[in-house]
């Protein structure tokens, strides 16, 4: 087992290593020191390797304390107000129940991840099915619990907990998460279902359960039954029920089929990034039985020509793969609207306390997430722009047809906000909050925000484009800017200031943003708008 462990972190310090290689040369000017021989130089992907190992293990260690405090500490401790310490502790302990033990339980489990390590040791290197993956859990799960260790007593003793208690927290949570890993297995098994590939019950479930996580902030409301898991009698009955899960696990027979049901796209011409080229352009791919000729006698782009014609029929011809992710985003927003109109009736003197400012910092992460810019980018990718960027006449009125898109972008992302802004009014009268200008405020600064993320999606794909043929992300500076972008939407949960404040820094943003995409877009979009 121990050798399998070393040949399994040989592959991932490996792979780290190229991949810092290949993203460093990518870089602007500093690209330029190292050169394409650094691939073969054996010293020097051996400092790197050890780098990048040692780096894992402090970012395992920071990551942790970063999601805990950020995530969880920071929101119970600065935005429960007045409450006092102990309540203070509760909504700790609530927000981490529901983000790490429901949420994470349904959206991530290592035995049926697609990943390209899994392809490379199985696969490629012919390891044993059921040595690889006993290695992969052992090695994942002792990490989760030394990690959770050392975060958890040190966030929960500063709201006034016990060091007992965040032991025992970590404790329930890596174990929780063992039984997880038993359970969607356990459904694999009897049904062939993969629930971490099933996007919309993921996302619906992310949604609804940070919505749950972070509503008594804003109710001003302290569940009292959440401190259960940090006390002993609980926490040791979730452990044996984990150690049993983790035995059975470890007697497992049939690993070989779990590893097949994510690496099994990939066998046809042992390519290990097919599965996920594959996937993500199963995601945004038009259906051969969706094209019909009325598309092509659309009455929408009758009277109109160039690439007014082009992309009026690309909308029309892709009507249904453009418009689905924005059916299930408004069928998220009801829900939304629906759960939290429930619970305002059933809180209803907590939630009559509820202030529709309060609502203003959760919004630009919100927004962000809901967007469909980022996919119809991808769509317009695959279905029609990875030909046609071949030819120097597309590239160079690159500003025209952005404008054309930008707009089609915005109407569909105007249309979820609106949804949200519905699912908010929805909400606020369940709660019986006084309807005045604050919410004609947060309708303007909701839908001012899906314009703002309009434009910034559609200008990283014009003056990025980081999608290369192989369905590989080829720009670093995409993702940098991207990262960037949803953390400084994340850190605005966190800060204390006025409406007025978050609606101005959107209406001016979102013509400033405006402008100079469109002013970038024609003066480079012919150089930066290409095949890769």
């Amino acid at each position: 087992m121990l050798k399998t462990l070393n040949t399994l972190l040989a592959i991932r310090t490996s792979s780290a290593a190229n991949w810092f290689i290949y993203f460093f040369r990518k870089l602007p000017l500093l690209g330029r020191i190292m050169p394409a021989s650094a691939y073969s130089n054996l010293k020097l992907k051996r400092f790197v390797a050890v780098l990048v190992r040692i780096f894992s293990y402090v970012w395992a260690f920071v990551s942790k304390f970063a999601y805990t405090g950020l995530f969880v500490f920071w929101p119970a401790a600065s935005l429960g107000g007045e409450l006092p310490q102990e309540d203070r502790l509760l909504l700790f302990f609530h927000i981490f129940i529901l983000l790490s033990f429901i949420v994470a339980g349904v959206s991530y489990a290592v035995i049926l991840e697609t990943k390209r390590e899994k392809y490379i040791a199985v696969k490629l290197m012919r390891l044993p099915a059921a040595r690889y993956m006993k290695a992969s859990l052992g090695y994942r799960y002792a990490l989760f619990f030394v990690t959770y260790l050392a975060a958890l007593p040190v966030f929960v003793s500063l709201l006034g907990g016990s060091i007992l208690q965040g032991i025992l927290l970590a404790v329930s949570v890596t174990l929780w998460r063992v039984w997880i890993e038993r359970f969607h297995l356990w459904l694999y098994d009897k049904t062939g279902v993969v629930l971490i590939k099933k996007n919309a019950i993921v996302w619906l479930t992310i949604g609804l359960g940070c919505a749950a996580a972070y509503a008594p902030l804003l109710m001003e409301a302290t569940p009292t039954w959440v401190s259960l898991l940090a006390n002993v009698p609980v926490a040791l009955a979730v452990t044996v029920w984990g150690l049993v899960s983790a035995v059975r696990l470890a007697r497992y027979p049939d690993y070989a089929k779990a590893v097949e049901a994510a690496t099994k796209k990939d066998d046809p011409l042992l390519n290990i990034g097919q599965m996920i080229a594959d996937a993500q352009k199963a995601d945004v791919k038009q259906a051969t039985g969706d094209y019909s000729l009325k598309t092509l006698t659309d009455e929408s782009a009758r009277g109109k020509e160039g690439y007014a014609y082009l992309n009026s029929l690309f909308f029309s011809r892709h009507r249904k793969l453009i418009a689905q992710p924005v059916y299930k985003r408004l069928a998220i927003a009801l829900a939304i609207g629906i759960v939290g109109a429930v619970l305002a009736l059933l809180y209803r003197e907590q939630a009559a306390q509820l202030e529709l400012a309060a609502l203003f910092p959760y919004l630009p992460i919100t927004v962000f997430f809901f967007s469909v810019g980022e996919r119809a980018c991808k769509a317009m990718f695959y279905n029609c722009d990875q030909s046609l960027m071949r030819y120097s006449f597309y590239r160079s009125a690159a500003d025209r047809h952005f404008r054309i898109r930008l707009f089609r972008v915005i109407g569909l992302n105007l249309a979820i906000a609106a949804a949200l802004g519905a699912a908010m009014t929805v909400m606020a009268v369940a709660a019986g909050t006084a309807i005045n200008g604050t919410l004609l405020l947060l309708w303007i600064y909701v839908l001012a925000l899906s314009v703002l993320f309009s434009i910034h999606h559609l200008f990283m794909y014009y003056i990025f484009q980081p999608y290369s043929v192989e369905w590989t992300t080829k720009s670093p500076v995409f993702h940098i800017v991207n990262t960037v972008i949803s953390m400084f939407c994340g850190a605005s949960i966190w800060l204390h200031a006025p409406s007025a404040v978050f609606i101005t820094v959107a209406l001016v943003l979102t013509p400033l943003y405006f402008a100079i995409a469109l002013v970038l877009v024609r003066r480079i979009g012919y150089r930066t708008f290409r095949i890769k």
